[in-house]
């Protein structure tokens, strides 16, 4: 099959177009977060998604049939985690707090580069990690008295996205978007699956049902209503996740990375227009470091890059 040739949008438009609608395409998920737990969404998420990625394939000639398996399903493996992560906490702190968890992806980066490239680190990039983190303390503070772990779910989501956007740049600029995006719609689809069937078979405490429904619900019975809504958030999802993933093949992670902060701008604004919500005043302080954080952090990795 053919590969089709995105060279004539940049990679940073297409990250801020798939990003503001994929920050939509949340903020629609508290409809039905209600209905069924989040393993059970991502398994039928997944069936409508890619029924969608096969129509696609069929009617463009694109091709579904990854190159480097091994490096796909490690990919998948780190972004399924994340995205299970991030979608657990959603429902229970304002959609903006939970994006600004998942934005501290850029700090993972820099770290990560450290690690495992080599890459040091400057005196001002160890400034710029602090600033983030602090902005992570602000976040929690105001429910410091209610803390449990599901408030850290969205940083460590992060750490996973991180990594995943590495990679693709890294390892998998000649995959298919399509092919990436079926391996990670398969991963999330069976993960939800095996979840939703483990609580099924296993049920926790009432205690834990009451405390996150969205995570420990068994399979349950849902209405057209809820099919009709999770469609719609399927094909918003497909045509975000088309536009990111294709962006991270095309632009190295820290040039491209800064514009995904257009997420954190649509999810408030759609939240705000939908639901009403807002962040705490200590939430909004704490998103804004976040946010110059994660700027001044791939501005000044770009800004290497050029150099060298």
């Amino acid at each position: 099959m053919k590969q089709y040739n995105f060279a004539p949008v940049s990679g940073p438009l297409l990250l801020v177009i798939g990003i503001s609608i994929l920050g939509v395409s949340d903020s629609l998920l508290l409809i039905v977060w209600e209905s069924a737990s989040v393993g059970q969404f991502h398994f039928i998420r997944s069936i409508f998604i890619l029924c969608g990625i096969l129509l696609v394939s069929r009617v463009w000639g694109l091709s579904l049939i990854p190159r480097q398996w091994t490096l796909m399903v490690v990919r998948t493996f780190f972004m399924v985690s994340a995205i299970l992560l991030y979608f657990t906490a959603m429902p229970l702190i304002p959609i903006a707090e939970a994006g600004a968890g998942l934005f501290t992806s850029p700090i993972f980066v820099l770290l990560f580069s450290a690690i495992f490239l080599k890459e040091p680190i400057r005196p001002p990039q160890f400034l710029m990690v602090g600033v983030g983190m602090l902005g992570v303390v602000l976040i929690l503070l105001p429910n410091l008295g209610q803390l449990t772990i599901f408030h850290l779910f969205p940083v460590g989501a992060g750490a996973m996205y991180a990594i995943a956007s590495m990679l693709t740049f890294r390892h998998l600029s000649g995959e298919s978007p399509l092919a990436i995006l079926m391996c990670f719609m398969v991963g999330i689809g069976i993960m939800g699956g095996i979840m939703t069937t483990m609580f099924s078979l296993f049920p926790v405490t009432p205690e834990l049902v009451s405390e996150a429904r969205f995570l420990f619900s068994p399979w349950t019975h849902v209405s057209k209503d809820y099919f009709l809504w999770v469609g719609i958030i399927a094909a918003l999802s497909l045509l975000a996740l088309v536009c990111i993933t294709r962006a991270y093949q095309t632009t190295k992670t820290s040039q491209v990375a800064i514009y995904e902060y257009a997420y954190l701008a649509s999810v408030g604004i759609s939240s705000y227009l939908i639901w009403d919500v807002l962040p705490s005043l200590l939430g909004v302080v704490g998103i804004l470091l976040i946010i110059v954080t994660g700027l001044l952090i791939n501005l000044n990795r770009s800004s290497a890059d050029i150099k060298q």
